[in-house]
This record gives C-alpha cells, sequence and structure tokens, in this order.
C-alpha cells in the first residue's frame, strides 16, 4: 500500500509543480490592454521605382499600470478604405506605465495601390471641397520584448482624419 502511496504522490507532484507555475506566470503577466496609437505625423521620403516609402511618427499611450518593453511593430495603413501601405519597425522602445511616446515606424506602399486610391478619389470628386474625406485607419500589432514568443502580441486599430495632420506651408 505503501508503495502505491509513493508512486502517486510521485507522479501527482509535476501535475502539482505545473499547475502552480502557470499560476505564477499568469499573474506575473495580467491581461494587458493594448495601447492606444495614432499618427502624429507622416513624411514622404524619396521614392524609387514604383514603391513609395513613408515615414510614420506614432503616438503610443499605455493604458496599463506597468510597462511595456517594444521588441516592434508590424502596422498596415488604410486611407479610406484602400490599403495603401505596410511596414515593420524592430526598434526596442520602453513605453513607461500610463505613459506615452513617440514611435518612428517606415512603410512602404506601391504605386499600384496609390493609383487606385487616386481613382477611387476622383469618382468621389463629385462632392462639394467641405464634404471631402480623408480618413485613415492604421492597424497591426505590437510585439512585446519580455513575454512568452506567441503570446508576445497586443492588437491595435485606429482611425483618425488625414487633411488634420497635413500643416498648411508657413506664409
Amino acid at each position: 500500500m505503501r508503495n502505491v502511496t509513493s508512486r502517486t504522490g510521485a507522479m501527482a507532484l509535476p501535475v502539482v509543480l505545473s499547475l502552480l507555475l502557470m499560476g505564477g506566470c499568469a499573474s506575473l503577466n495580467p491581461s494587458l490592454e493594448p495601447p492606444r496609437i495614432s499618427m502624429v505625423s507622416m513624411t514622404q521620403q524619396p521614392t524609387r521605382d514604383m514603391e513609395t516609402v513613408f515615414q510614420l511618427e506614432l503616438r503610443l499611450i499605455n493604458p496599463n499600470d506597468v510597462p511595456l518593453s517594444l521588441k516592434g511593430i508590424d502596422c498596415r495603413l488604410e486611407i479610406n478604405d484602400s490599403t495603401i501601405a505596410s511596414g515593420v519597425s524592430n526598434q526596442a522602445a520602453e513605453l513607461p506605465a500610463l505613459g506615452t511616446l513617440v514611435y518612428p515606424v517606415t512603410v512602404y506602399a506601391s504605386a499600384s495601390d496609390f493609383i487606385i486610391l487616386m481613382v477611387r478619389l476622383m469618382a468621389d470628386g463629385h462632392r462639394s471641397p467641405e464634404d471631402f474625406e480623408l480618413t485613415y485607419r492604421l492597424a497591426g500589432r505590437v510585439f512585446l520584448a519580455d513575454a512568452i514568443p506567441g503570446l508576445n502580441r497586443l492588437n491595435f486599430a485606429s482611425e483618425g482624419d488625414l487633411l488634420k495632420l497635413i500643416e498648411p506651408p508657413q506664409p
């Protein structure tokens, strides 16, 4: 009888330890909210062949009470519901708890995507200038440096008015 009890105890020990470790890991990485992300600026870089390059400056706001160590970001930019550009950045950064930072991402756009957008905008050209809209949608994933691979992603999406980002030339 004692042999059966010791074997059962020996078999139960790894299960109990696994449950404790899983519970411990869950408490170390509480449910995180993704950062709120908006576009601060969009600057066109030199164009090459059939590709246009933009440097985006993204405002990341951390709604969590713990800092986020960023490993990188993957994003896609849509304008008026047309995918225009996408890109990634592997720049490490520390997003402070309940804080903010500006994060650069280079995105790439093909000329064909711009042609499609221009055709759609011209087809919409019958509207008056005050009704003209140029909306953007930014979507993607933020990758965390100190999380388990596969569980280190926080999805995000944001929308805005691209015309509000364009600054008129100074006289």
